[in-house]
């Protein structure tokens, strides 16, 4: 395993790591260091290329130490509003993959994020639940190349709460090989991600890098929401070079 580079920027720990696979490993150590303790936590978790690596170090542990997996409670940032639940590309059926069937999860360990009901229903149920736990203890995100977390776009309203949204014509681009129907998505609002405990950012691959830059300048800026977490008292950033 290649040796991780830290730097500490004040009020966050940036981790630089030599490879993908390294990257993987470090975020599973992280979310194990931040999620310490015998109370179950909450985590909220990201979808798509990024954290797949995770996921499998971090599904291979639960499963040798099947005692843990019920000291966590899973939910997810967002999800499509376009296409159907079941769909293979939506982000439920990527956490079942990747979560709930791999770890043979009961429902009382997880609740994915519901792309039909109405959003106020859906509103209800994901404030009750970070409700129940008092906070989110650990919300893991990815970076989008322009600069936004969850489907929180650039130039979106920071004072939302959970909403649906028309998504950015980069990130629209972004999904062309997966389906030209997808335009809108249901997210996590920046002010909720904000309230978490800790928060995990996850970085890799190309095209990130001015987005990136500004959150380490500590430049807020609304068109790049990744910036609100300049913010946060306790974030963790893991980069893969």
């Amino acid at each position: 395993m290649n040796k991780n580079t830290k730097i500490s920027k004040n009020n966050f720990k940036v981790i630089q790591t030599q490879d993908y696979q390294g990257f993987s490993f470090a975020a599973f150590q992280e979310t194990l260091k931040l999620t310490k303790g015998s109370r179950q936590k909450l985590l909220v978790l990201p979808t798509g290329n990024t954290p797949t690596g995770f996921y499998q170090e971090f599904t291979k542990y639960l499963l040798k130490n099947l005692k843990e997996k019920k000291r966590f409670f899973f939910t997810n940032l967002d999800e499509y509003l376009d296409i159907p639940q079941n769909s293979k590309i939506s982000f439920q059926s990527y956490l079942k993959r990747n979560i709930s069937k791999k770890l043979k999860l009961s429902n009382r360990n997880f609740y994915w994020i519901n792309n039909k009901s109405h959003i106020e229903i859906e509103k209800g149920k994901i404030n009750f639940i970070i409700k129940k736990f008092k906070k989110i203890d650990l919300c893991i995100l990815g970076l989008g190349k322009n600069g936004h977390i969850a489907f929180n776009e650039p130039g979106c309203d920071w004072n939302l709460d959970f909403y649906d949204t028309p998504l950015a014509r980069t990130t629209k681009n972004s999904l062309k090989n997966l389906s030209s129907k997808i335009s809108h998505g249901r997210t996590l609002d920046i002010k909720t991600i904000l309230s978490s405990k800790k928060i995990l950012l996850l970085v890799s691959g190309s095209g990130k890098e001015i987005a990136l830059k500004k959150l380490l300048q500590k430049k807020i800026d609304t068109k790049f929401p990744v910036t609100s977490l300049i913010k946060h008292p306790n974030l963790t950033i893991i980069i893969d070079r």
